[in-house]
């Protein structure tokens, strides 16, 4: 199984690179930075996906910028 993907808005920045996001569905969430090499640096009022794996304990993960 893969995992499940939103698309969202960056909303505040937290401590050790996590972030709220406004998903476009209107829920907010905390993110944890994602695993490995990052693409680029998220900064508020930036459009991002959001991903969490089926069998990932540890919440939401930013997946990549647009």
């Amino acid at each position: 199984m893969g995992a499940i993907a939103f698309d969202g808005e960056i909303t505040r920045l937290l401590p050790l690179g996590g972030r709220r996001v406004r998903l476009d569905n209107g829920h907010l969430i905390t993110v944890l930075p994602s695993l490995g090499a990052q693409t680029g640096v998220s900064l508020l009022g930036d459009r991002v996906t959001v991903e969490i794996a089926f069998n990932q304990l540890k919440g939401w993960r930013l997946s990549r910028l647009p």
